[in-house]
């Protein structure tokens, strides 16, 4: 269904939760962002990885707040050098069903973000496995609605190396914005 500005304020309020690490704290807005479209709010976690999110508070902030959709960022804190990207990939997609199974929302995922500095790891091995596992979440996911890629890179980096500089930060904003109005089928005309 595809709805112009003026027809989607008629409609219910949408609520989009974007759930994640330190990028989410980062984005630059005030949560709730009140859009013509939908309501915003972030539930960010900084240090937030795939096997720890759901024993933060945040997570349990975001499951009462009962969203259409949930954006999930995270991953990027999770790539060490042990990193199976076969498995690793299952882990985030297991993490987004269990979401829409408790909520009732659609989860889409955000790529996982280029670094110039991973931790614990060289920066050669953390681009091979990330590459490798946006590559099999896109393949293993409805790559046009629950896979999506920020298109952000490594020049919208901060100081860093691992967080989104002050431009890079309203991108990624404006991304998930899209990504959403995408996803309902927004035309902003």
């Amino acid at each position: 269904m595809q709805f112009s500005t003026s027809q989607a304020s008629s409609d219910p309020v949408k609520k989009v939760g974007i759930l994640g690490h330190s990028y989410v704290r980062r984005l630059p807005f005030t949560s709730p962002l009140q859009l013509p479209w939908f309501e915003v709010r972030k539930f960010d976690s900084p240090g937030a990885k795939v096997s720890n999110i759901t024993q933060r508070s945040e997570w349990m902030r975001c499951m009462e707040y009962r969203p259409d959709i949930v954006l999930l960022v995270l991953g990027g804190n999770d790539i060490n050098v042990d990193t199976k990207p076969y498995e690793f990939s299952h882990k985030i997609k297991d993490l987004a069903l269990m979401i829409e199974e408790l909520t009732g929302a659609d989860c889409l995922i955000l790529s996982i973000e280029p670094r110039l500095q991973p931790q614990d790891i060289s920066l050669g091995q953390y681009n091979t496995i990330t590459r490798s596992v946006n590559r099999l979440l896109g393949r293993m996911l409805d790559s046009k609605s629950r896979f999506r890629g920020s298109g952000l890179q490594k020049e919208d980096l901060g100081y860093d190396g691992v967080h989104f500089s002050l431009e890079g930060n309203q991108k990624l904003k404006k991304k998930l914005i899209d990504i959403c109005k995408y996803f309902w089928g927004i035309n902003d005309v």
